[in-house]
Protein backbone atom coordinates (compact mmCIF):
# COMPACT_ATOMS: atom_id res chain seq x y z
CA UNK A 1 0.00 0.00 0.00
CA UNK A 2 2.86 2.39 0.85
CA UNK A 3 4.52 1.75 -2.49
CA UNK A 4 1.31 2.66 -4.32
CA UNK A 5 1.06 6.08 -2.60
CA UNK A 6 4.72 7.03 -2.93
CA UNK A 7 4.87 7.71 -6.69
CA UNK A 8 1.93 10.15 -6.60
CA UNK A 9 3.62 12.83 -4.44
CA UNK A 10 6.87 12.37 -6.32
CA UNK A 11 5.17 13.11 -9.62
CA UNK A 12 3.50 16.18 -8.14
CA UNK A 13 6.83 17.52 -6.91
CA UNK A 14 8.44 16.85 -10.27
CA UNK A 15 6.35 19.59 -11.95
CA UNK A 16 7.59 22.34 -9.60
CA UNK A 17 10.52 24.41 -10.69
CA UNK A 18 13.45 24.74 -8.33
CA UNK A 19 13.93 28.12 -6.76
CA UNK A 20 17.01 29.93 -8.02
CA UNK A 21 18.16 31.82 -4.95
CA UNK A 22 20.85 33.73 -6.82
CA UNK A 23 18.31 35.05 -9.37
CA UNK A 24 15.95 36.06 -6.57
CA UNK A 25 18.82 37.85 -4.81
CA UNK A 26 19.75 39.73 -8.00
CA UNK A 27 16.12 40.77 -8.56
CA UNK A 28 15.89 42.05 -5.00
CA UNK A 29 19.11 44.04 -5.36
CA UNK A 30 17.83 45.60 -8.59
CA UNK A 31 14.52 46.47 -6.90
CA UNK A 32 16.30 48.18 -4.00
CA UNK A 33 18.60 49.99 -6.44
CA UNK A 34 15.55 51.23 -8.35
CA UNK A 35 13.92 52.45 -5.14
CA UNK A 36 17.06 54.36 -4.16
CA UNK A 37 17.29 55.98 -7.59
CA UNK A 38 13.62 56.98 -7.50
CA UNK A 39 14.04 58.51 -4.03
CA UNK A 40 17.01 60.51 -5.32
CA UNK A 41 15.03 61.36 -8.48
CA UNK A 42 17.80 60.06 -10.70
CA UNK A 43 17.06 58.30 -14.00
CA UNK A 44 20.22 56.17 -13.81
CA UNK A 45 23.11 55.62 -11.42
CA UNK A 46 25.77 58.35 -11.54
CA UNK A 47 28.88 57.54 -13.55
CA UNK A 48 31.85 56.05 -11.78
CA UNK A 49 34.37 58.67 -10.61
CA UNK A 50 37.39 59.05 -12.83
CA UNK A 51 40.99 58.84 -11.72
CA UNK A 52 42.03 60.80 -8.68
CA UNK A 53 43.06 64.40 -9.37
CA UNK A 54 46.71 65.31 -9.40
CA UNK A 55 48.14 66.36 -6.03
CA UNK A 56 47.98 70.07 -5.26
CA UNK A 57 51.10 72.16 -5.74
CA UNK A 58 52.86 73.06 -2.51
CA UNK A 59 52.15 76.79 -2.99
CA UNK A 60 48.39 76.20 -3.15
CA UNK A 61 48.47 73.93 -0.13
CA UNK A 62 50.48 76.50 1.87
CA UNK A 63 48.02 79.27 0.92
CA UNK A 64 45.07 77.11 1.97
CA UNK A 65 46.66 76.21 5.30
CA UNK A 66 47.60 79.83 6.05
CA UNK A 67 44.03 80.94 5.27
CA UNK A 68 42.63 78.31 7.63
CA UNK A 69 45.02 79.42 10.36
CA UNK A 70 44.04 83.06 9.86
CA UNK A 71 40.36 82.16 10.18
CA UNK A 72 41.07 80.23 13.38
CA UNK A 73 42.92 83.23 14.84
CA UNK A 74 40.03 85.55 13.99
CA UNK A 75 37.58 83.13 15.61
CA UNK A 76 39.73 83.03 18.76
CA UNK A 77 39.79 86.84 18.89
CA UNK A 78 36.01 86.98 18.53
CA UNK A 79 35.63 84.58 21.47
CA UNK A 80 37.40 87.05 23.76
CA UNK A 81 35.17 90.00 22.84
CA UNK A 82 32.45 90.99 25.25
CA UNK A 83 29.02 90.35 23.70
CA UNK A 84 27.53 93.22 25.76
CA UNK A 85 29.55 95.73 23.72
CA UNK A 86 27.70 94.73 20.61
CA UNK A 87 24.23 95.09 22.06
CA UNK A 88 25.00 98.40 23.79
CA UNK A 89 26.13 100.20 20.63
CA UNK A 90 23.96 102.70 18.85
CA UNK A 91 23.38 102.41 15.13
CA UNK A 92 23.98 105.64 13.22
CA UNK A 93 23.12 105.99 9.53
CA UNK A 94 24.63 108.61 7.30
CA UNK A 95 22.98 109.20 3.92
CA UNK A 96 25.63 109.12 1.21
CA UNK A 97 25.21 110.54 -2.23
CA UNK A 98 26.86 109.04 -5.23
CA UNK A 99 29.76 111.12 -6.64
CA UNK A 100 29.02 113.18 -9.72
Amino acid sequence: LLAALLPVPCRALGTCRTLDLEAARRKRIEAVRGQILSKLRLPAPPPEPGPAPAPLPEEVRALYNSTRELLRQRARLREHEEPQDYYAKELLRFPMESPG
